[in-house]
């Protein structure tokens, strides 16, 4: 036989301690090279080749690219069915083995750089002069690992604070890392992970869903690398408007810091935020560290006021306390009467500081002071800080250009002047720290500055944003569907929010819903759900689903809000989703709508499914086929069936599982995406394989056609699963299947996607006792699960957790006890119970404890399910003598 002289899965590594020539570690690797070469010569096709050796496509690819060959292990023979594809490749090719399968060694990591240069995405303002903070830089100097939040009201200094620490780490060669990005100059998470993974990888291109994953890699690689987020308070929740104080909205950044805290090696992340960091409060004081910025102490104050020109003596002191020692303040306070009152801090004591405009001390104390710093400006120098505030992530010196140059109120006192000259006032707006500089050619404001001068406007700002809104209409086609390219979305969006901002929310609409094609283009085929879920929010007022704006008709505000679900349950924010198919749910049932509810309920069950409410989840599909039945709507009733019956196979009951199924495709719908899907998955929990693909590949056509690579991606992962199925599992084309949904979770980072991949990775790499890689699988799939609230991918991985503690007979007990505490905690989910049972009677046989008990519910409860595996349950309770 060919494959005789192959090495076995046990013997298929280098012995202990044997190595090549120079010390590294022997392997086996395949010749990929060799195969492509003999295939060419031959004359044959790839598909003529695969059909040779009896393998589809997609498999005999896998080995002719070499993605078989592993970077740590090389090629491994693990399996009888790739002894068997080795040897037909052998024989109908006529490759000899020893050519086909050559000695190697393993690939290794190369060394990373001698020294790295900090990486400014944003360059944080510095302030012209900084006094104190001694203890606090002390802190974030400290080579501290996990999160340190710089926790301050506005304007107390948090920003000048850190941009004086990542100064003093100089421009390089560090030891680590650093990486610096402003959310006040680029609320964009996606472009945030793309610029973050991009540096800490050494400049490697990774997919957009891969980034937050490759990200954390990178920052756990060992380096003491230091990440600085400025203004993470723009992503959070303010508590008001039915918000979470503190929560971070976008979950892949939310997660990112969540690693953090728990650590990622020796990396730092240093946050500046008004609010509280509550997703990390389970880490405080280990993984997070607060450092709450108070004031500036009289004498502190006292040596700033100095800096900016006012003249030393007793009455500095009383000064700064009449601004509480706000940091902002007192530089404003410094900046007007050094400039304006010569310096005279009597003069300046004059100033009136109570104001009764806001309830925020500090507040009206600034404001106060801004006031009178604004009349003591020349028109222009006032007119440009004021339009500048109505660009909070800032705007550049040929925008501003623009507004001058359209004359009227929108220009006010800057009509007449260019470029050339905004330039210069810019510049002294910037010595006097009104205004700071964000690039070369771009300036922002403090958001209190900001906040004041927007109230001088003599423009409305919606003729202020119209400016801008044509000028980007002259660089698009708006009626051009379905944009791809990173750029060109980019310019759509920021069309939409001018347009939006200058008042034309319809028109706003109709960008979002035809220029961009809604969730069915920017979700389902571009999956780019981050910037699908900022662009629907700016519709909300305060970022609330349920406040959507009401210059738009009904329709389009329920549309809105129901796209919003389906974003947020795509980045795997289950609550958030739950909340926005709820609101929708009740403004269709307001409306008399009943096949919008119908479509409403049904989202909502899938939503409360995923986290692991099955009870709820079943209520609602009945609800939903209820609806959809007395409206008449036998297509809407089929996916509501359909649902319920995948929720009744969790529950464990699989004949009323079968019956509902039956019931839906007796009203004429021919299963389809996911109502296959559902149907595909109940067949394979109960080993009804060959159905379980007939189903799945029916479905395959039509997906791509339809361009759903969302959904193709799910039926990629089941199809893996079926390939590890059965007497003969096979690892390599479960390989490739995981290889093509992949595809789409790279590129979009879709969570419950991404979750199905965890899985199914970690099902191969045990099929092919490779335990390590399975348990980084593992990891990254349960901490995913648990961190998003997948309750049901919970159970699943911490049942795979203790598949694999068993093969390598390495902490059974402590994972057997998880495991079983995972599933009893949600117990309705009765496959997952079901397993938890079986392999916690194992472990027990294993340890020699108490197993008969476990192993008895097991088998009853696996004989409701007609679970395949119930035999092995039997014979392992037969061992325990029961």
């Amino acid at each position: 036989m060919a494959s005789e002289g192959l090495q076995d899965e046990d013997r298929g590594r280098a012995e202990p301690g044997k190595t090549g020539y120079d010390g590294a570690r022997a392997v086996l690797r395949f010749n990929h090279e060799l195969l492509a070469r003999v295939r060419t010569e031959l004359n044959l096709t790839q598909e003529a080749a695969a059909a040779a050796v009896g393998v589809d496509v997609r498999t005999y690819r896998r080995y002719e690219s070499g993605a078989v060959n592993e970077a740590a292990e090389g090629f491994v023979v693990r399996n009888a069915s790739r002894r068997r594809l080795l040897g037909a490749m052998c024989r109908e090719l006529g490759i000899a083995e020893r050519e086909l399968v050559v000695a190697g060694r393993p690939m290794v990591q190369e060394a990373a750089p001698a020294g790295w240069r900090p990486g400014h995405a944003h360059t944080l303002p510095r302030a012209r002069h900084f006094v104190g903070r001694e203890e606090a830089l002390a802190l974030l100097r400290e080579r501290s690992r996990g999160v340190v939040a710089v926790v301050a009201i506005g304007g107390a200094g948090k920003t000048a604070l850190v941009e004086r620490f990542v100064a003093g780490l100089g421009e390089g060669p560090l030891a680590g890392g650093l990486f610096v990005w402003s959310f006040y100059d680029d609320t964009r998470v996606e472009a945030f992970f793309a610029a973050a993974t991009r540096y800490f990888t050494g400049g490697a291109e990774v997919p957009a869903g891969g980034r937050p994953q490759a990200l954390q890699e990178a920052l756990a690689s060992g380096p003491p690398h230091v990440l600085v987020l400025d203004g993470l308070e723009v992503l959070q929740g303010s508590g008001l408007d039915g918000s979470t104080y503190g929560r971070i909205g976008d979950g892949a950044l939310r997660r990112l810091l969540m690693s953090a805290a728990r650590g990622l090696g020796a990396a730092r992340v240093v946050v500046t935020t008004r609010f509280e960091p509550t997703d990390l409060q389970a880490w405080d004081g280990a993984g997070l560290t607060t450092l709450r910025l108070g004031g500036l102490s009289p004498a502190e104050g006292s040596t700033l006021l100095e800096r900016w020109g006012l003249t030393a003596g007793a009455s500095l002191g009383p000064l700064v306390e009449r601004v509480g020692g706000h940091a902002l303040s007192v530089a404003m306070l410094g900046s007007y009467a050094g400039t304006f009152l010569d310096g005279d801090g009597e003069r300046a004591q004059a100033i009136a500081l109570e104001p009764a405009a806001r309830d925020d001390v500090q507040a009206r104390r600034l404001l106060a002071v801004l006031a009178a710093y604004a009349r003591a400006l020349a028109p222009e120098e006032r007119d440009l800080v004021a339009r500048l505030a109505l660009f909070p992530a800032g705007a550049d010196v040929e925008l501003l250009a623009r507004l001058a140059a359209a004359g009227g109120a929108v220009a006010g006192a800057l009509a007449g002047l260019d470029a050339a000259k905004i330039g210069p006032i810019l510049a002294r707006l910037e010595r006097l720290g009104l205004v700071a500089r964000a690039a070369p050619r771009r300036y922002t404001a403090h958001p209190f500055v900001a906040e004041y001068f927007r109230s001088l406007l003599a423009a409305p700002p919606a003729a202020i944003h119209e400016v801008e809104r044509e000028h980007l209409i002259a660089r698009l086609d708006v009626h051009r569907p379905g944009p791809h390219a990173d750029e060109r979305l980019d310019t759509y969006e920021a069309l939409l929010l001018h347009t939006l901002r200058a008042g034309r929310t319809g028109d706003a609409a109709s960008i979002y819903f035809r220029s961009l094609g809604g969730f069915s283009h920017l979700g389902l085929q571009l999956g780019a759900m981050s910037r699908g879920a900022r662009i629907v929010r700016e519709f909300a007022e305060g970022g609330d689903p349920a406040r959507m704006t009401t210059q738009l008709e009904a329709g389009r505000r329920a549309r809105l809000v129901y796209d919003w679900g389906l974003y947020a349950g795509a980045l795997g924010d289950l609550a958030q989703a739950s909340r926005c198919y709820r609101i929708h749910g009740t403004w269709m049932r307001e409306a008399g709508n009943l096949e919008g509810l119908t479509t409403s309920l049904r989202a909502l069950a899938y939503t409360e499914r995923l986290a692991g409410a099955l009870s709820e989840a079943l209520q609602l599909c009945e609800a939903a086929a209820e609806v959809a039945i007395r409206v008449e709507a036998p297509g809407d009733a089929a996916r509501a069936l359909a649902l319920k019956a995948r929720v009744l196979h969790d529950l464990g009951r699989v004949e009323a599982a079968d019956a509902c199924f039956a019931e839906a495709r007796a009203l004429g719908d021919r299963p389809f995406a996911r109502r296959s899907f559902w149907a595909a998955e109940h067949a394979l929990g109960l080993g009804r394989v060959a159905a379980a693909r007939a189903e799945i590949e029916a479905n395959l056509a039509g997906l791509h056609e339809l361009g759903w690579a969302g959904h193709r991606a799910h039926a990629e992962t089941i199809l893996g699963a079926l390939a590890l199925a059965g007497d003969e599992p096979d690892p390599d084309r479960a390989s490739d299947h995981l290889m093509h949904a992949r595809t789409w979770t790279t590129a979009t980072g879709e969570v419950e996607v991404v979750l199905r991949c965890h899985a199914l990775e970690a099902q191969i790499c045990l099929a092919e006792r490779r335990f390590a890689d399975a348990e980084r699988a593992l990891r990254s799939g349960l901490v995913l699960a648990e961190t998003c609230g997948f309750g049901l991918f919970a159970v699943d991985f911490n049942n795979l957790a203790l598949t694999r503690a068993l093969a390598v007979g390495s902490g059974v007990k402590e994972t057997a006890a998880q495991a079983l505490s995972a599933a009893q905690a949600r117990p309705s989910y009765a496959w997952g119970l079901a397993e938890a049972l079986h392999l916690a009677g194992v472990a027990a046989l294993e340890t020699g404890t108490e197993a008969r008990a476990w192993l008895a519910q097991a088998a009853t409860l696996r004989a409701a399910l007609q679970h395949p595996q119930l035999a092995a349950t039997q014979a392992a309770l037969a061992r325990a003598g029961g």
